[in-house]
């Protein structure tokens, strides 16, 4: 994976009761293992009779916490937002679908951070404490950062060289973010009582959606002179209310203030450095690569790689360039994305029940047939566009964003259920010994085939779309000229396309969906089934002798 905050108490109750329901009814040991917190202090040897009764929610005394987590997510999705704001901008001056790729880069340090997460759980200060280590410097680094690029964002905007700048600035922004995201994910373990780990994963629902929104959405929306003298204004003004250069400025003055209130006011409660201070990076390197190398880790990561291209131009940062390329202005995109964000919020809550459980993944493969249908009703919107924006059924433009506004609601919901659906099983396979680089790792098994995926339908649009000039149809724009202005040039005429590459990657995706529904299907199942045993490393001269001596 967009603006208001909201009653987290209530909200978060209504998931971790299903969650505590789901568990209690199951009654099996491996789930409550994996739902109670194994990097808490003491507890450790509490009957399973006493967990059971323990594992009921209570937020007293866990309410700052929760709203903390909620922050630190939401900084983690700001980042992600400003980074579809500036594709936006970049469909919006013409750039090419290749450059628009090359910025697709800048999501691939999510898919990454398995490499440097290991020294996010081993190397930190003790006097400042495990995950304010990292968090602190992160998330200045993170505000320098901004303000740096701030003054400069729309002139590196204007040409491929300096593009290939920005890609790096924002590359390097996403590193300092997904660093966040391991310290923040490691200490979440911690920071919440073992009664209240479900609340967890709403708070990074929640939390990130917020960050896009702030990111994303306002930005776009209060960028733009038109919404602005449209709705917030009463009489016009040039540009809009803020600018790409403020807002820039704006958030990073909050990620400073948010590193030195942490740094000042917030303690780490339970410090685990005398537990886990024998194991070296050396060591934590060693073990995961033995967990790399487990059978069912391997089966696992081709099967959703499998699954991540074979669904790839559904998504957003395939679809939402097309969108605007056939005639929808990226301001009401933003209005649109603005109304999903209370759906968004709570969605989670409606959706839990059905992902919790000792088979979270059947989920993910029940939701395959409906994703077929909306990439092919994403295609016919597509095709249909201009028609209802600037043709001859403009007058209708109205129930045409109806019928967008349903089939991006639909989308949404697939999207939560099928991440809370993996997350759920992450967390129940996951070995609670080495937390922070066992999550890194199965998501990045997760997000790298995503990010991939999503570069490679977007550098192929372009290669697959066929455009010809009007006049003279040997002649070939994409092979011949650069675009549609050198079409007139060489030509005299306009450059028309004959076959779009996005039509070619929707029929493509969707024989790929049924292939992937039929043959791999069956492995995913049995993959959910196998004992806890099999995702696990069994060392206990590397992990449990150093834990428990």
């Amino acid at each position: 994976m967009d603006v208001e905050l909201v009653d987290l108490e209530s909200a978060y109750q209504g998931v971790n009761d299903v969650i505590a329901k789901s568990i209690t009814e199951n009654g099996k040991d491996e789930v409550i293992a994996h739902v109670i917190n194994h990097e808490r202090c003491g507890d450790d040897n509490l009957p399973s009779s006493e967990v059971q009764k323990d594992i009921r929610p209570n937020l007293k005394g866990d309410r700052l916490n929760v709203a903390l987590l909620v922050l630190l997510y939401m900084l983690q999705g700001v980042p992600v937002g400003i980074s579809f704001a500036i594709r936006m901008y970049m469909q919006n001056m013409k750039v090419s679908y290749v450059q628009q790729a090359k910025f697709g880069v800048v999501d691939i340090p999510w898919s990454l951070k398995l490499l440097w997460a290991p020294l996010v759980d081993v190397m930190y200060s003790r006097r400042v404490g495990k995950r304010k280590t990292w968090l602190v410097p992160v998330e200045l680094c993170i505000g320098l950062l901004l303000m740096f690029v701030a003054p400069n964002i729309k002139w590196l905007m204007e040409n491929e060289t300096r593009m290939t700048t920005l890609t790096c600035a924002f590359f390097f922004l996403n590193v300092l973010a997904a660093t966040n995201d391991i310290a923040v994910d490691g200490w979440t373990l911690t920071l919440l009582r073992k009664e209240n780990l479900g609340y967890a994963s709403t708070c990074n629902t929640s939390g990130q959606a917020l960050g896009v929104a702030f990111g994303y959405v306002l930005f776009i929306l209060l960028e733009s002179e038109e919404f602005c003298n449209k709705w917030l204004r009463f009489t016009a003004q040039k540009g809009g209310i803020i600018s790409m250069e403020g807002y820039l400025f704006f958030w990073g003055i909050i990620y400073t203030m948010v590193s030195a209130s942490i740094a000042v006011f917030v303690k780490e409660k339970c410090n685990q450095a005398d537990k886990i201070s024998k194991i070296n990076v050396k060591q934590m390197y060693k073990l995961l690569w033995k967990i790399i190398n487990l059978r069912t880790m391997k089966i696992f990561t081709m099967v959703m790689l499998a699954y991540e291209f074979s669904f790839s131009s559904m998504g957003t940062s395939v679809s939402n360039p097309k969108f605007m390329e056939y005639g929808v202005a990226k301001e009401s995109m933003a209005l649109v994305d603005l109304s999903l964000i209370p759906i968004k919020i709570f969605i989670p809550i409606f959706i839990a029940k059905y992902t919790s459980g000792p088979r979270p993944l059947k989920i993910l493969y029940k939701t395959v047939p409906y994703w077929l249908v909306l990439g092919i009703s994403s295609g016919v919107l597509v095709y249909y566009t201009p028609n209802f924006i600037s043709g001859e059924y403009s007058n209708w433009s109205f129930y045409y964003f109806v019928i967008f506004e349903l089939h991006r609601i639909l989308r949404l919901v697939l999207l939560v259920a099928v991440y809370l659906s993996v997350r759920s099983f992450f967390l129940r396979i996951s070995d609670p010994r080495i937390g922070g680089t066992y999550m890194s790792l199965l998501n990045t098994v997760w997000y790298f085939g995503m990010a991939i995926s999503r570069i490679v339908a977007l550098g192929l649009l372009g290669l697959l779309t066929v455009k010809q000039c009007s006049t003279d149809r040997e002649i070939e724009c994409l092979s011949k000229t650069v675009n549609d202005e050198d079409c007139e040039k060489f030509a005299g005429d306009d450059c028309v396309i004959v076959v779009d590459g996005y039509f070619v990657e929707v029929v493509f995706c969707t024989i790929s969906g049924v292939a992937w529904y039929l043959a791999l299907r069956k492995i995913l199942e049995n993959l959910q089934s196998r004992q806890l045993s099999d995702w696990q490393v069994n060392d206990d001269g590397l992990i449990h002798g150093v834990l428990h001596e």
